[in-house]
């Protein structure tokens, strides 16, 4: 079984003295010429469905549907046009198993994507569903001098 580990990041949170944490996973997905694209995700327990902006995912030259599903998707205070996809990816540092993910491609894939821009939603979201049964991810706050946040541990589930 593979195994990664990867530190969790931390940001201060000046007006509490909190330290916010999130934990992201490089992900190297396929483009529509079969290259890889790295692709630096944001995993959330909380997100039940993995999230990519569509301009993003057009700029990286993935494949995506043409067509928005009928009615759009009521998502971050307002309605978001919405291409229900696949991913096909690989977990950066990790044996080269490919994985297959479903993901929501949020917005017009024509607006332009900057990355320099700060987004409405995180760049891309490794929701839940159709990824746990692929991968366990583990959230592990223990602290050391090197991971002074913890880690998230990221193993591939061998089907038996």
């Amino acid at each position: 079984m593979s195994c990664l580990e990867v530190p969790l990041i931390g940001k201060p949170l000046w007006t509490s003295g909190d330290v916010l944490l999130r934990a992201e996973l490089d992900l190297l997905m396929k483009d529509n010429g079969g290259a890889r694209q790295a692709v630096s995700s944001r995993v959330d327990s909380g997100t039940e469905m993995t999230l990519m902006p569509a301009a993003l995912a057009g700029s990286l030259d993935l494949p995506m549907p043409r067509a928005p599903v009928h009615g759009g998707l009521e998502l971050m205070g307002g309605r978001r046009e919405v291409r229900v996809g696949l991913l096909r990816t690989r977990i950066d540092g990790m044996d080269p198993t490919e994985h297959v993910f479903p993901c929501y491609f949020i917005g017009d894939p024509e607006v332009p994507f900057d990355l320099n821009q700060p987004p409405i939603f995180p760049r891309a979201l490794l929701g839940l569903t159709g990824v746990v049964d692929k991968i366990r991810l583990s959230f592990d706050g223990t602290a050391d001098m090197d991971h002074p946040h913890g880690l998230l541990i990221v193993e591939e589930i061998v089907p038996e």
